[in-house]
């Protein structure tokens, strides 16, 4: 057989499906796991209001924090009862999988973006008197409907509708026809502070939260007495575990329920503590193995020598995947169980480790970058201090050429 024969027989969706990824890195998500999140976040907030319960809309922007839009939305759609996304086109990406529940589009849109939102049937966010009158106009001209949440702005300065306006607003959303009025929501700035004394390197003072609150309930008040059961929303993953008042009738818990806890867990709820669990693990394989001498440089300008011969293993990611370039010389890795140091640059494709001539590994070993091996860890939290960023960040960036494969707790 020729190889342009093989090559036509070789279909790409079954080599994949097999279990033969065509990329040595992968991003594991543990699907028992970030159900079990979802479950245990409803349980605790509906434990805290027992006159009634609160749904549950789960963010699933930016690849759904990395851990893939489409499969982490068909996986948990019986687990929510909102998906929310940042802009049209994630929106579309969901509706065109299959995704049935309902789905609000955080962001701002264009005039060009409205007809897509009301094809694909997404909420929209109404965030000032221009944009409502924008979709008003586009719906009376072409005789269609679309649902509405109104966006208010209590302090983040990002979109939505100020407080000193927002009655007027309102007043004129009420009076469209085309317009069914499902929610009204805002968003703090800093619900996960929870001490005025910048505990945690923040500038603003913990009692935020509840100035944001206070400017947003008079508006709530205000829309209920209109609808009174309007889907009003504020609470995030800090207000979530350290506000119970800002609750209100849906919660919107993003890094929570993929498994974070804000502050490292600090005065959170035991029941939380014991509960969420993260669901990301980054592996990767050892892809080529080599002895290399004394007084070696490794990759790139040879910011690593080796101090004497050693064994240097090359595995299959680098900043390319996502995995980012500043960790070279100090990110982690594991290998059978032992934790090592990244050795010199990291490449576009790969990196490399030295593991001594004392340890061994082979080609095609697992090779753990965040997550669990046994009983060895390196934290998505430990990661991202390297980078002096946020966790947020990290699970952004992997890019899509790292597939993600959801896996069950056997």
């Amino acid at each position: 057989m020729n190889n342009t024969n093989f090559v036509e027989l070789l279909d790409y969706k079954d080599y994949n499906m097999a279990g033969n990824q065509t990329h040595n890195a992968f991003i594991e998500i543990n699907k028992t796991n970030f159900i079990n999140n979802l479950i245990s976040i409803k349980k605790f907030v509906n434990h805290k209001l027992t006159n009634k319960k609160v749904l549950l809309c789960l963010p699933v922007k930016a690849n759904a924090y990395g851990h893939d839009l489409i499969k982490t939305a068909i996986h948990t759609e019986n687990y929510v009862d909102y998906f929310a996304v940042a802009n049209l086109e994630e929106g579309i990406i969901l509706r065109r999988s299959g995704i049935k529940k309902s789905i609000l589009v955080f962001g701002a849109f264009t005039e060009a973006q409205i007809a897509g939102l009301i094809k694909y049937e997404l909420d929209i966010t109404i965030s000032s008197l221009h944009k409502a009158q924008l979709v008003a106009d586009f719906c009376v001209r072409n005789n269609l409907s679309c649902k509405i949440h109104i966006k208010i702005d209590t302090g983040m300065n990002r979109i939505g509708v100020k407080t000193t306006s927002a009655f007027a607003l309102i007043d004129f959303i009420f009076k469209q026809a085309s317009f069914e009025v499902v929610g009204i929501y805002s968003h703090f700035v800093a619900s996960d502070l929870i001490s005025s004394n910048h505990d945690y390197d923040k500038t603003v003072d913990a009692t935020i939260t509840q100035q944001q609150l206070s400017l947003f309930m008079p508006v709530v008040d205000y829309i209920k007495k209109l609808k009174p059961n309007i889907i009003a929303h504020i609470a995030n993953s800090g207000a979530v575990c350290y506000h119970d008042n800002t609750y209100l009738d849906m919660v919107r818990p993003g890094i929570l329920s993929y498994g974070y806890l804000p502050n490292n867990g600090m005065h959170i709820d035991k029941y939380l503590q014991n509960n969420i669990k993260p669901c990301f693990t980054l592996k990767s394989k050892v892809v080529y193995f080599k002895v290399v001498a004394a007084n070696s440089g490794i990759s790139y300008n040879h910011e690593y020598y080796t101090k004497e011969q050693t064994r240097i293993v090359t595995i299959a990611i680098g900043y390319g995947d996502g995995y980012r370039l500043q960790l070279s010389n100090c990110g982690e890795v594991i290998i059978r169980g032992k934790k090592y140091t990244i050795s010199g640059r990291i490449c576009m494709d790969m990196l490399m480790v030295d593991i001594g001539m004392q340890n061994s590994a082979y080609v095609g070993d697992e090779v753990v970058l965040i997550g669990k091996q046994g009983n060895v860890e390196i934290t998505l939290q430990s990661v991202s201090d390297k980078l002096h960023t946020i966790i947020y960040e990290i699970l952004c960036s992997f890019t899509s050429r790292i597939p993600r494969i959801y896996i069950e707790n056997q």
